[in-house]
């Protein structure tokens, strides 16, 4: 095996050739095996429709998907991925008789691999202030450019490149892009942008080294595209191959020949055999090109859509620097997928587990609680069976949350190991044991929230109040020109007075104090108002700071819930909002059907109102509307006001309006007092987070403090269920 090292040398394997490669042992590395396997979603997404699904693979292993394109399923694009490991890495295949390793990566050597796909070359030229200006503006323009060095005639010279891009009509479209952008025109001395492909020719296999860069850079020197390219023969040897051109059609390919037969004539050109997976090696100086170090390696995977590249880690992982430099267990696979990069980490389950028990819970709590976890993530990955076509789970929370082995703990390690291989069964099938952060004191019925019942997933009452211990109170106060927000119930004190309703008044005690739009300090959200020292307010209202058990949401005008419910609707709404009420619930108070201006707000299930109404952590909540009001009259009347300059009007007798002076607040019937607004906007007040159906992870806390032991936490929020070691 070849370890990978750049140096000062032209050739991308460093100063070792192939001879070198050849001599080091070829041995196969098999993965390593854990005592279980498993993966499931995270409970965020629609729940399917309980079926049996075989795992594709060994039941040890799990693949989880981190980049890919799987279309409305899931979609993470990724055009390039950087991976380091701090002790190394191979490169190589699977087959049948295990893992083939064709190159070795040295201890924290940064290697970025692509897939052999569609791309747009933006320009190509020698004057690195050029490529500054170019990748500046592609940056600008959002646009995530790579620059490849390539020497001619002993001058470095950069393409800046963007993509890979699944067809090439939408690398067209980016093409057409850059060419009518003002600023880069500037840039095109040496022609306008074009489109790449993945179409190339031969020139030759050669068991050196040494010639197959002879080859490659009269190609180069010829104005030619040529680049080496690591593949295995059919006796299993590896060679280096010079491929020339990138065409993107048929016809590009032929022009590309007869160009090539008069620039380097006396090479034979023979189409490539597609059926093997290659490595094309090219230079990236994306980050050297300015300081003039020495480029990285650049790795594209090229061959038929099933071909892969498979990157194997000792203890230490593999970093990937695109998801936030998380480090992976187990192997990298990279392959195309939709003719885009897919990335998929597989690994043993029980190690998968490791990251996603600590993820999930916190590895401070009982034990009985992350034991618990564990057997329900178990138990939902291995309900999955390849759901994600390339993966039985993503790394996400619409599976899992699952970041890699930083995240893992030795409480939720131990708690992994001492579970390890337990499932839960119904009538002798694994179940699919959803789960939520806090059900908000009642976990839902499975049919109330996505409509399909299940017999395990009925609805219970649970103990989350553990989620609240030890967090602040806020009071929601009104200031005197009627602006509301929240405030923390140490920066103020009671004055000993009321107003005439009876509302405490108080007065605020510390320099500067924010008005929050809920009781909860956001750094990113403008504050309602900044007061000082002695301002008065009056409470409206007491409520403890807004955490997974109580929440506050808004107030949300019209142009921002309609803004959130596109897309998530099956029908559109006719704006503006005028009103929005909850018109139905389920057996667990949650919030089943939604009115909008009088009409059904039409939904895929009742669990998608959380999105569509701006991201509410769950569907058990009231609204609250500013602006609005219903009043009995002295006539004995209910009449709905609508108020465009936020002050409250009564009705006589004689059944007529009357302003009420200088006032916007009035007592509800509830007794708890209400602020109109001069234009209509709509808070969100409710309990819980996530679906609220299965097990609540705040409530499994709340049951091991009482003592539970983990089978029967587990017992408790799945209906008959049996605990089996598979």
């Amino acid at each position: 095996m070849y370890l990978l090292g750049r140096g000062k040398s032209r050739s991308f394997m460093g100063k070792m050739g192939l001879a070198a490669l050849l001599s080091l042992s070829m041995v196969p590395m098999s993965l390593a095996q854990a005592d279980e396997a498993a993966i499931q979603t995270e409970n965020q997404g629609d729940m399917p429709t309980p079926t049996t699904k075989a795992p594709a693979m060994s039941s040890n292993d799990i693949r989880v998907v981190l980049f890919a394109d799987l279309g409305t399923q899931y979609k993470a694009i990724q055009s390039t991925v950087t991976l380091t490991g701090a002790n190394g890495y191979q490169i190589g295949v699977k087959d049948g008789a295990g893992f083939d390793a064709w190159l070795n990566v040295s201890s924290n050597q940064s290697v970025k691999f692509s897939v052999d796909r569609f791309m747009v070359k933006v320009q190509e030229t020698s004057d690195t202030k050029e490529v500054a200006g170019i990748v500046n503006r592609l940056q600008s323009m959002k646009e995530a450019p790579q620059v490849i060095e390539v020497n001619r005639k002993g001058i470095k010279s950069y393409q800046i490149v963007l993509g890979d891009y699944a067809s090439n009509a939408e690398a067209a479209k980016v093409r057409d892009r850059m060419t009518s952008d003002s600023t880069l025109a500037a840039y095109y001395k040496n022609g306008k942008p074009v489109v790449t492909g993945n179409l190339h020719y031969s020139a030759g296999s050669y068991g050196s080294e040494q010639q197959a860069a002879a080859v490659q850079q009269s190609a180069l020197d010829a104005g030619l595209d040529a680049m080496l390219a690591l593949q295995k023969d059919r006796n299993g040897a590896l060679r280096f191959d010079v491929w020339v051109g990138q065409a993107s059609d048929a016809a590009e390919l032929s022009a590309l020949k007869s160009d090539a037969a008069q620039k380097i004539p006396g090479v034979a050109l023979q189409p490539v055999d597609t059926s093997r997976v290659s490595l094309i090696v090219r230079d990236d100086a994306t980050t050297t090109y300015a300081s003039g170090q020495d480029a990285i390696p650049h790795y594209y995977v090229s061959g038929d859509a099933d071909q892969k590249i498979w990157m194997n880690s000792s203890d230490a992982g593999i970093q990937v620097t695109e998801r936030s430099k998380r480090t992976y267990r187990g192997s990298l696979e990279v392959s195309a997928y939709n003719n885009r990069l897919a990335l998929v980490n597989e690994l043993p389950l029980e190690q998968y587990l490791y990251s996603v028990v600590a993820m999930e819970v916190s590895p401070s709590w009982p034990q009985e609680t992350l034991k618990a976890q564990a057997v329900a993530a178990r138990s939902y990955a291995l309900f999955q069976g390849m759901k994600f076509k390339i993966g039985q789970v993503v790394d996400t929370t619409l599976s899992q949350a699952y970041y890699g082995m930083e995240k893992e703990h030795p409480n939720t390690n131990a708690a992994v190991d001492a579970t390890a291989g337990i499932v839960m069964k119904v009538n002798g099938k694994i179940i699919e044991p959803v789960y939520s952060s806090n059900s908000g004191g009642k976990t839902a019925d499975a049919a109330e929230i996505w409509g399909n019942p299940t017999s395990y997933l009925v609805s219970v009452d649970s103990p989350d109040e553990a989620a609240e211990n030890g967090l602040p109170y806020w009071y929601r106060v009104m200031l005197n020109d009627g602006t509301t927000g929240y405030v923390r119930e140490d920066m103020v004190q009671d004055t000993g007075t009321k107003t005439q309703a009876g509302l405490p008044i108080f007065k605020i005690n510390t320099a500067d104090t924010n008005i929050r739009p809920i009781p909860l300090i956001q750094s990113d959200v403008k504050p309602e108002a900044v007061v000082s020292v002695g301002t008065q307010v009056v409470v409206l209202e007491r409520t403890i700071q807004s955490n997974t058990m109580h929440w506050v949401r808004g107030t949300y005008t019209s142009d921002e819930l309609l803004k959130s419910m596109t897309g998530k609707v099956t029908s559109a709404v006719n704006g503006p909002i005028t009103s929005l009420e909850v018109s139905s619930r389920g057996s667990s108070d949650r919030v089943t059907e939604v009115k909008v201006n009088g009409q059904v707000l039409a939904v895929k299930n009742p669990d998608t109102l959380r999105s569509a109404l701006n991201g509410l952590p769950s569907t058990r909540f009231d609204i609250e509307e500013t602006g609005r009001y219903t009043i009995l009259g002295a006539d004995g009347v209910n009449r709905t006001v609508a108020s465009s300059n936020g002050t409250v009007q009564a009705i006589t007798n004689a059944g007529k309006a009357a302003l009420q002076a200088n006032s916007n607040l009035f007592m509800g019937a509830d007794q708890r007092a209400r602020v109109v607004t001069g234009s209509i906007g709509y808070r969100f007040i409710g309990t819980g987070n996530g679906h609220g159906v299965g097990m609540s992870q705040w409530g499994a806390k709340g049951l091991a403090d009482q003592g539970y032991d983990y089978q029967k936490i587990l017992q408790y929020y799945y209906k008959d269920i049996n605990l089996v070691k598979d």
